[in-house]
C-alpha cells in the first residue's frame, strides 16, 4: 500500500515540514503544496489532534497577491482523515483535468 506522502507526491504536491525559529522540525504538523499558477496553490495541512488516532487534514485552495498577501481562500474539506483527504484531492484534480482548469482556449 502506498503511503500518504508518496500518493500526494505522485499527484504533484511538494512536501513541506515547517521548521521552528530554533531550526527544529514540527513533527506534529505537515504541509503539502501544489502550485496551480504563480498566485494560486492547493494546500493540504496535516496536524495531530487530540482524540484522533491519525493526523487530521484541511484541504484548500488559496490565492496570493503582492508579497504573499492572501486574498482568497476556498476550503474543500476540514478535519478529515487521510483517506477522506486523498479522496477529495484526487476528485478535485480529476475535475481540474477534465475541465481543463487554468487553460485558455483560443477561438
Amino acid at each position: 500500500m502506498i503511503g500518504l506522502t508518496e500518493r500526494l507526491k505522485s499527484l504533484g504536491f511538494v512536501v513541506d515540514v515547517p521548521v521552528t525559529e530554533k531550526g527544529e522540525y514540527h513533527y506534529f504538523y505537515h504541509a503539502y503544496v501544489k502550485d496551480l499558477s504563480s498566485n494560486t496553490s492547493l494546500i493540504i495541512e496535516g496536524y495531530r489532534k487530540k482524540g484522533y488516532p491519525t493526523y487530521r487534514f484541511t484541504f484548500y485552495k488559496a490565492t496570493y497577491f503582492g508579497g504573499g498577501v492572501k486574498v482568497r481562500e476556498k476550503v474543500y474539506v476540514e478535519n478529515a482523515s487521510p483517506v477522506q483527504v486523498i479522496r477529495k484531492v484526487t476528485s478535485f484534480i480529476s475535475w481540474m483535468e477534465r475541465s481543463n482548469y487554468g487553460t485558455k482556449t483560443k477561438i
